[in-house]
């Protein structure tokens, strides 16, 4: 099964001010370390409307998957992974270009993510992809299941 981990040093505090919000970059010790549960991958498949898979070999080193939402015509990234051994290695970004090129196939407008204030080196990566920010939901994740603070962040790219 793919490492779909990650760890850090960083994170996004989340600064509200009156009708607004910042998002602030911090540094937490000791690191954190979080694992993503894949074991319901297997259900899901049925809902993506587009997946992408690296490998070498028999190895899988990555994978995004993608569904379409019809009504605004927004594709959302629900998966994508790098397994630790692989990354920084460019495979993260073939898996975004493909996911990019199938949105732009189906004339979507946009491409749309969520992750969490938490994983900095994803929303670096996201970032670097194009992404910007463009909202949040402090309420989304069931709090005896998440860190105290941790909330999601949206992020989008357009695809002119």
């Amino acid at each position: 099964m793919l490492d779909a981990s990650f760890m850090t040093d960083r994170i996004y505090l989340i600064q509200r001010k009156d009708l607004s919000i910042d998002l602030i970059e911090a540094a937490v010790q000791p690191p954190i370390h979080k694992q993503f549960d894949l074991s319901d991958l297997d259900s899901e498949w049925t809902d993506f409307a587009f997946a992408v898979v690296a490998e070498d070999g028999e190895t899988i080193q990555g994978f995004a998957a993608v569904r379409n939402q019809q009504w605004n015509n927004r594709p959302e990234i629900w998966h994508l992974y790098v397994a630790a051994a692989c990354r920084g290695q460019g495979i993260g970004g073939d898996l975004m270009r493909a996911c990019v090129d199938y949105a732009r196939s189906i004339n979507a407008r946009c491409l749309w993510l969520e992750t969490q204030n938490i994983n900095y080196p994803a929303i670096q990566f996201y970032l670097k992809q194009g992404f910007e920010w463009c909202g949040l939901d402090t309420e989304l994740y069931d709090p005896d299941q998440v860190l105290a603070g941790e909330c999601a962040l949206y992020f989008s790219r357009q695809l002119d």
